[in-house]
């Protein structure tokens, strides 16, 4: 997953630089409480931060305030499940770690969050809290319902994520999940070639024909926001990422507190061009 480039060294510079840095750099100087939303690869990233937090030797949080695929105890991805259905013990000191929060469900390894209050109780005992606050069916796009995505009122960096390879295809539920709101959100029907310019307002929220009407990815973001193009792994993926960070208003940009451009499966980001590197600001 790492390469000779991007081994787990958090350096500054412009030479491409590890995800696993990069994402942390926004949460260090006000707690680690990172709520992960949007679609294609909220929960490998909240896993690949969380094993950078392992090895660390921080004290990591894994849990969810949807619903998420808990993986089995054999797995080796956690060291600890918590599954405190009322309270949590006022003694309680979190070991060095990852611990998965949340409520089995069935035996298809699908689980869903503590309590609101379960949460906030557990939140701050935690070094890194990493929160899935968002589901898209596995599916790469979505727009939302008026109560999603779910972020707690603490969290300190909302990231919102977004891959671009269906740019080209046909606007389909087969990849856009909730797809009537989607192409209310975009004006792309189905069967339609979604272009790049479409996902504009899945970010901002701003139809072209309708600003401040729509239910975008950061509607519901606390603390600071932090966009994530995933999935970009070639000189192509880069220059479409960039060809739609210049369609998003100024207004919008100025209320980021980053853009990154990456791969969560290569744990890579990178190095600046015509985007904003959060490590060289």
């Amino acid at each position: 997953m790492q390469d000779s480039e991007t081994d787990g060294r958090c350096s500054g510079g412009i030479k491409p630089l590890a995800l696993t840095c990069a994402v942390p750099h926004y949460a260090s100087s006000e707690g680690g409480i990172i709520t992960v939303i949007g679609s294609g690869g909220k929960t490998s990233l909240i896993w690949l931060l969380a094993q950078q937090g392992r090895r660390e030797g921080t004290r990591t949080l894994v849990t969810t305030t949807t619903h998420m695929a808990f993986p089995p105890p054999e797995s080796g991805w956690y060291d600890y499940f918590l599954d405190f259905p009322h309270t949590v013990p006022d003694g309680f000191k979190p070991a060095p770690g990852i611990s998965l929060a949340g409520i089995r469900e069935g035996p298809a390894g699908k689980g869903r969050g503590p309590s609101p209050q379960i949460l906030a109780s557990l939140a701050p005992r935690f070094d890194r809290v990493l929160i899935e606050g968002d589901g898209s069916r596995m599916l790469p796009l979505k727009a939302w319902a008026d109560y999603e995505p779910v972020v707690p009122t603490y969290t300190t960096v909302t990231l919102g994520i977004l891959p671009l390879w269906p740019v080209g295809l046909p606007v389909s539920s087969e990849r856009i999940h909730r797809l009537p709101l989607f192409s209310a959100l975009t004006g792309a029907q189905p069967g339609e070639i979604l272009e790049l310019h479409h996902l504009a307002p899945v970010i901002t929220g701003m139809a072209r024909e309708h600003p401040h009407s729509g239910q975008g990815l950061f509607s519901k973001a606390q603390g600071k926001k932090l966009l994530f193009f995933n999935q970009v792994e070639d000189e192509a993926g880069l220059n479409r990422a960039e060809a739609l960070v210049s369609l998003l208003p100024g207004a919008f940009l100025r209320e980021l507190s980053g853009i990154i451009i990456g791969s969560v499966q290569q744990n890579r980001t990178y190095p600046p061009r015509r985007v904003h590197h959060p490590l060289t600001k």
